[in-house]
């Protein structure tokens, strides 16, 4: 599947290396939509150039990538499912190496995998996805997945029927992937098949580096994060706080809607402005804080004697009386007079 959206300068790329994989038995839906630009008019040569079966399915208008993945998946027979955007392109091998692993493995793996480079405007080479080559985990990923979504989503290879079996895409989501590698991580085990099997164009119109769609990302990821809130008292902690965070940054983009309505999809009315959260919704979200170190009592001290006057001359005794400190245990009380032990007073 080619999902292209105003990719006119990228998108021959794209199909020139769908048309070299060393792969040859496939199907090619190239679904486009909406685009504003040229798109369309450098797709169509493609459909006699493209040495397999390939059709072209245009949305009248523009219905998101989640929207659009389900309709692409609706037209395809295949067994198994790769999509890539319009302005990446794969390397020559890459649907063989992983159609040759996931073929030999049973229905319990849902999804194979790979590393990508990441390239520029030009093609030119930045850096690795994973610079090590290797993933942080493979296999039963759910736990691992739900700290942060590590999965080059150009990369993958999934089995058609495990997409369907979990309900396909999330059509009020703003974006796909994550929320379906965590419904098929529930399920299924993930595997990854090493190579730098597909080049991913880090520009500046892609959604994730596009401010105008930063706060959408951002309230679709806190509210596909709760949807696991009670899944596992062992990671819903960590669900919950992923996703406070997420709706608290997609507040700042969005100002006048509460982090409440991030998690739920909702939008400020227009002009909605407010100082703050109202105290409700802001209790609801606040972060658990430490709580404060209990502060160190002083060790409770005897008043200090207060001097008195003894006498019609003045004298200055102390205010318990005598004081025991001459030796033998004498008591004295004039301070001037070292041998009055106090009795003649």
């Amino acid at each position: 599947m080619v999902i292209t959206y105003n990719h006119e300068r990228y998108v021959d790329e794209c199909l020139r290396a769908v048309a070299a994989q060393t792969f040859t038995d496939l199907e090619v839906i190239v679904i486009d939509d909406a685009s504003t630009d040229g798109t369309v008019e450098r797709i169509r040569p493609w459909l006699d150039r493209l040495p397999f079966a390939t059709r072209l399915l245009v949305n009248e208008r523009n219905l998101g990538i989640c929207a659009t993945r389900n309709r692409a998946i609706a037209a395809t027979s295949g067994s198994f499912l790769c999509s890539v955007s319009g302005d990446d392109f794969y390397e020559p091998e890459k649907i063989a190496s992983q159609h040759a692993v996931i073929s030999t493995l049973d229905e319990s793996v849902a999804m194979v995998f790979s590393n990508m480079r990441v390239v520029d405007d030009d093609g030119t080479p930045r850096g690795l996805w994973f610079t090590d080559g290797r993933p942080p985990a493979e296999g039963h990923i759910f736990e691992r997945l739900v700290e942060g979504n590590f999965i080059p989503a150009p990369t993958a290879m999934t089995r058609r029927a495990a997409v369907l079996s979990v309900g396909g895409y999330d059509e009020s989501l703003y974006y796909e992937d994550y929320d379906m590698w965590l419904r098929l991580a529930d399920r299924y085990e993930f595997r990854f098949v090493p190579g730098d099997l597909v080049n991913y164009r880090w520009t500046g119109t892609s959604a994730s580096r596009n401010p105008r769609s930063a706060a959408r990302m951002l309230e679709s990821r806190a509210r596909l994060l709760m949807k696991w809130s009670d899944r596992d008292p062992r990671t819903a902690a960590i669900v919950r706080d992923r996703a406070w965070r997420n709706a608290r940054r997609a507040l700042r983009l969005r100002p006048g809607a509460r982090p409440r309505d991030a998690a739920r999809g909702r939008r400020a009315a227009p002009g909605r402005v407010p100082a703050c959260p109202r105290r409700r919704d802001r209790r609801a979200w606040q972060r658990p804080r430490r709580p404060r170190r209990a502060r160190r009592a002083r060790p409770a001290q005897a008043p200090a004697p207060r001097a008195r006057l003894n006498g019609a001359r003045g004298r200055a005794t102390g205010s318990a009386g005598a004081r025991r400190d001459r030796p033998g245990g004498a008591a004295r009380s004039c301070f001037h007079n070292p041998t009055c032990d106090g009795t003649d007073h």
